[in-house]
């Protein structure tokens, strides 16, 4: 059974009251996401399958002082795991009121290299691994007609320029779509939506790699940790928490040029 570990003072921050699932928060931008809305007051929980990680965002979390946290072991690309993550957090925080859906998976090399089992590797988490979480989790904010569900992509995902992730952009591509959708589906319910873009400039969504006819370091250099070395600043993600304060559909991480 999951267990809610208190922080040591009451919250009081502009998201104070407020209970934010944030999957894929145990590293990457995921961990900047769930630490900014814990200095918001929210109350946090980390749904990921990284539990070294995830224990050690939870213990950063309660080290600010000010917010509740709860790790949550859970695999995005498995239903069973999303519905028990959905329902323990529910029946652990008495509410959810903020999902943001950060897991993703990194799949680079050209065209031809990529495997059929590649893509739907990938597609599993940046896909359906948001379509999941927001069908467990919607209901509940649709009853309680109030909620707010983000999903993140990379910078290329609408946009895509590099003929190396052509998978990996067309996965977010896909998210992008099913975003609007989902925002069109739920106007008017007291669920407001976000797509959350990374910006030009921003890290890849997602510490894991599948690289095909491409080294794994081309990105970055021999030794270096990759999780450090993209490690995302708090102004990344300024823009998404402002837009849970003033809700809109397109949030850029950074004002386009």
């Amino acid at each position: 059974m999951p267990a809610v570990v208190e922080a040591h003072a009451q919250s009081r921050g502009a998201l104070s009251g407020k209970v934010a699932v944030v999957a894929g928060g145990a590293s990457g931008i995921g961990r900047t996401v769930a630490n900014a809305l814990a200095r918001q007051g929210a109350r946090v929980v980390i749904a990921d399958f990284d539990s070294e990680r995830m224990e050690r965002t939870v213990e950063e979390i309660l080290e600010l002082g000010i917010a509740d946290a709860l790790a949550l072991s859970t695999d995005v690309r498995s239903d069973a795991s999303v519905r028990a993550m959905a329902g323990d957090a529910i029946k652990a925080m008495g509410q959810v009121d903020i999902l943001i859906n950060m897991a993703g998976v990194l799949l680079e090399g050209p065209l031809q290299r990529i495997k059929t089992s590649d893509w739907k590797w990938m597609l599993q988490t940046n896909l359906l691994g948001a379509v999941r979480t927001t069908t467990a989790l919607m209901p509940h904010m649709m009853e309680r007609r109030s909620g707010h569900i983000v999903n993140a992509v990379s910078a290329d995902g609408p946009a895509p320029h590099d003929p190396l992730t052509v998978a990996y952009d067309a996965g977010h591509a896909a998210l992008a779509a099913f975003t609007r959708s989902l925002a069109a589906e739920l106007d008017g319910t007291g669920v407001n939506v976000s797509l959350y873009c990374t910006g030009s400039r921003g890290p890849r969504i997602g510490q894991n790699t599948r690289s095909r006819g491409v080294s794994r370091l081309l990105h970055r250099g021999e030794g270096d940790d990759v999780e450090e070395q993209s490690k995302p600043t708090d102004q990344l993600v300024d823009s998404l928490i402002d837009a849970l304060h003033h809700p809109r559909f397109l949030v850029l991480a950074e004002p386009r040029r």
